[in-house]
């Protein structure tokens, strides 16, 4: 410590200073100074002072090293939160996957570990993790599922009988330890129970209580906590506790091993105190998370001044305690000879020592409060004003008047520096501007837009221009440069325009195969319209077909040729067989009965070549239509409602029996419309086949499809709903979409044909889903008369019977 000498001059000067007729007073107080007596008194009073000056500096030194002490713990403790801040954003990037993709694989998650580097940039985390939720009912199928990925001795464990289930599916690094953890059941824990539970219901990242990870093994067992962020179904109202538990899916989790986390926030440079986290309010030992004296005891100071202090931490859902202390290192950094040295010195450098400490230890205290004040007052300006530049994605350069780069933001380092040289923004200070100009300098730049009094006035140009950067290669660039007032320097703002050109350039190609793809899709519109229309019909001739040769199969001839050999054979006696032989009397009702069965089959075999016949005449209405097709007009006739439906219901016949399914029919009119009789047969014959699709895997109830027809408003209302799964929410908005299905073996074609049909008969499609929440209903609305002015469209013609569009099952989204 420094301490006051007084000036030599006038020190001089006081002990040469006589008063005027003094002489004999000074020789008087010198005899006193040679008293013995007033030596002793001088030397006690010396003495006290000197005690005191000692006492004063001891209680200076002490409050010294209590705010230092206070100072360290609160660095502890903020490191802690920060860290743990750190780690909760982790989790809610995870969540944020899941909640953003349709489907998240293992190999997906191990890919989004590796690329986020979680393990390298955030040291402690002993796992990142998925658990998802498994019902009891679906334990079997769980294991199985997993087993097939490759993982044939998979189980959810521990065993037992539960409600709920919950399995570590997803876990990285899988190295050995962690394999431990694979398909463990935390829910079935009571700790972790706690913590999922309430992260579930909250919604809210939940730290779990002290635990002993499944990944420890026999030696350097650590105490162990978990980090929980529930990830919900897409789709599902999160209102309250009970809504967010059933919309649960699983946990996004970290496993964190407590001494690996300490000394991956701490590192091990922190020795001048110690300290330990219990995960109580109330510390005790079976509460102890972590010692940094690990499993050596506590050492002993040595001195009375040793510093201790408890803390509280908040963590999500648990209070930590931290209580710490000083380590004989912590004060090693005290000046041990400072007390010495104000014993031994004199009285007068006694009693200056200690009015310059004193009066130290009061500026130092005004000192450290205003530098601590001027000190925040920076790092907020100077942090605000860091942010705004780091953050910017253009290049920010001050650069001199003589071109010298003199500062740059990373987003210039970026832009100037190729990634195998040093990117660091000091990299470019100290260098010329025109090494990233390309056959320019800075000064050719700027020395158009100099005036004369560059210091009353800020000038600014913007312009474009090739830059290079330090490997050589250029790019276009788009440059703002203004002077800065007073110092004849430049702020250059620049932005590569190399993404910008590119993405024009796409945006053209794009839109030119945009076009050429139209165009294509068009023409197979077209041909795929006919071959599907075709192809629709003809599963109604070959229905027809079947029934006709199943009718024939089962047509009683046989049993007629056998009664006219039984009458051959009793030609001679024929009377008398017919009158007194028992088989001979039942001969003539015999073919009665035979007779009665031929007239029905030939009824059934008349009526099904009707039907035969109507589909012919439907294939060559289909190919005379599409034939037509260039000339863009309806085919108008008067046609019967009932009619349309009941033939469209025909032609799907066989598929009725083939899957037990029940038709409703509700007509409630029987009135006539001015329609295109094909293109509605097209639409009802695909509406009722995507039906009869629909509801081909319900089990639990009857299969059931409705088809009914009303009229109100001049319109004509043709509905086909059925008891299906329904459509989905996600598939609802693009379901009448060109080339859009959700069947492996479905083309995407008919649904979005129908609609364009409806559009040229001047009405439209209705699709959606039953008021009671079962099943799907589609409905036709045709004027009753189509206006002259409809639409008719070159392509309106198309496949309507392709029962892959509208497939609205959920089993095949």
């Amino acid at each position: 410590m420094r301490s006051v000498k007084p000036n030599s001059q006038d020190f001089s000067e006081l002990t040469s200073w006589r008063p005027s007729g003094s002489t004999s007073a000074l020789d008087h107080c010198v005899e006193l100074l040679h008293n013995r007596a007033a030596a002793w008194g001088i030397l006690a009073i010396s003495l006290l002072l000197t005690g005191l000056a000692w006492f004063l500096t001891n209680r200076h030194v002490e409050r010294r090293d209590r705010d230092r002490f206070e100072f360290r713990t609160a660095e502890v403790q903020s490191r802690i939160e920060e860290r743990m801040q750190k780690y909760e954003q982790v989790l809610r990037d995870g969540t944020a996957f899941f909640a953003a993709s349709e489907n998240v694989s293992r190999q997906d998650w191990t890919n989004y570990i590796q690329r986020c580097e979680i393990l390298e940039r955030f040291p402690g985390i002993q796992a990142a993790a998925v658990s998802v939720v498994v019902p009891s009912s679906e334990v079997a199928s769980h294991q199985a599922g997993i087993r097939a990925e490759g993982f044939p001795d998979y189980r959810l464990h521990p065993e037992g009988d539960r409600d709920l289930y919950s399995a570590i599916v997803y876990i990285e690094p899988f190295d050995w330890r962690n394999e431990r953890a694979f398909g463990y059941d935390m829910y079935s824990e009571e700790v972790r129970h706690k913590a999922m539970e309430r992260a579930a219901r909250t919604g809210l990242l939940t730290v779990s209580g002290k635990i002993t990870l499944v990944q420890e093994t026999d030696q350097d067992v650590q105490a162990g906590i978990l980090c929980y962020l529930p990830i919900y179904q897409k789709n599902k109202p999160l209102l309250d506790e009970q809504s967010r538990f059933e919309a649960l899916k699983g946990w996004v989790y970290a496993a964190f091993r407590l001494d690996d986390l300490m000394v991956g926030i701490l590192g091990d440079g922190i020795s001048d105190i110690s300290f330990q986290i219990y995960d109580s309010v109330d510390p005790s030992r079976k509460d102890l998370l972590f010692d940094s004296h690990g499993d050596k005891p506590p050492t002993e100071t040595g001195r009375a001044a040793s510093f201790t202090e408890q803390r509280h931490l908040s963590l999500s859902g648990r209070d930590w305690t931290i209580q710490l202390s000083t380590e004989p290192e912590f004060f090693s950094v005290i000046d041990s000879s400072v007390s010495p040295t104000v014993a031994v010195l004199g009285l007068l450098i006694d009693i200056l020592l200690f009015v310059v400490i004193s009066s130290i230890g009061r500026q130092r205290s005004s000192a450290i409060k205003l530098a601590e004040r001027m000190t925040n007052d920076f790092k907020e300006s100077e942090s605000r004003i860091r942010s705004i530049l780091e953050n910017a994605t253009d290049a920010i350069l001050s650069v001199a008047a003589n071109g010298e780069v003199m500062a740059a933001n990373e987003a210039a380092s970026r832009m100037f520096l190729t990634a195998d040289k040093n990117t660091s923004v000091k990299f470019l200070n100290g260098h010329s501007f025109d090494l990233f100009l390309n056959n320019q300098t800075f000064a050719e730049i700027v020395a158009p837009e100099k005036t004369s009094d560059t210091t009353s006035s800020i000038n600014q140009v913007e312009i474009s221009l090739r830059c290079c950067r330090d490997d050589g290669s250029r790019f276009p660039c788009r440059m703002s440069i203004g002077a800065v007032d007073g110092n004849g320097g430049y702020i250059v703002i620049a932005r590569d325009e190399t993404s910008r050109i590119a993405s024009e350039n796409e945006l053209a190609e794009t839109n030119r195969q945009l076009v050429s793809a139209s165009r294509k899709a068009g023409m197979a519109e077209v041909a795929s319209g006919v071959l599907h229309n075709v192809g629709n019909s003809l599963n109604g001739v070959n229905t027809s077909s079947s029934l006709i040769a199943t009718m024939l199969d089962d047509c009683p001839i046989q049993l007629l040729l056998r009664a006219v050999n039984t009458m051959n054979q009793n030609r001679a006696n024929l009377g008398d067989y017919l009158t007194n032989d028992d088989r001979g009397k039942r001969l003539p009702d015999f073919i009665e009965q035979v007779s009665a069965a031929l007239l029905d089959c030939k009824e059934k075999l008349t009526e099904e070549t009707y039907h035969l016949r109507n589909h012919i005449s439907h294939i060559n209405q289909i190919i005379r239509i599409q034939q037509d097709q260039a000339s863009s007009s309806n085919s108008l006739s008067d046609e019967s409602a009932t009619e349309l439906m009941s033939q469209a219901e025909l032609i799907n016949l066989g598929r009725h029996s083939e899957y037990d399914i029940a038709i409703e029919r509700n007509f409630n009119t029987t009135a006539k419309i001015m329609t295109d009789r094909t293109k509605v047969l097209q639409i009802l014959v695909n509406l009722i086949a995507n039906a009869q699709d629909a509801v081909r895997e319900v089990t639990s109830v009857a299969r059931t499809i409705e088809l009914s027809i009303k009229q109100a408003d001049g319109n004509t209302y043709f509905t086909v709903s059925d008891n299906g799964p329904g459509i989905p929410a996600d598939v609802l908005p693009r379901i009448q979409e060109f080339g859009f299905t959700t069947k492996s073996d479905g083309h995407g074609f008919g649904l979005h044909s129908s609609v364009a049909a409806a559009q040229t008969l001047g009405g439209e499609l209705q699709i959606g889903n039953n008021p009671s929440g079962i099943g799907a209903c589609f409905a036709l609305v045709l004027p009753i008369s189509v206006p002259q002015d409809s639409p008719t469209d070159e392509h309106a013609t198309f496949p309507l019977t392709d029962v892959s569009v509208g497939d609205h099952h959920p089993a095949h989204v």
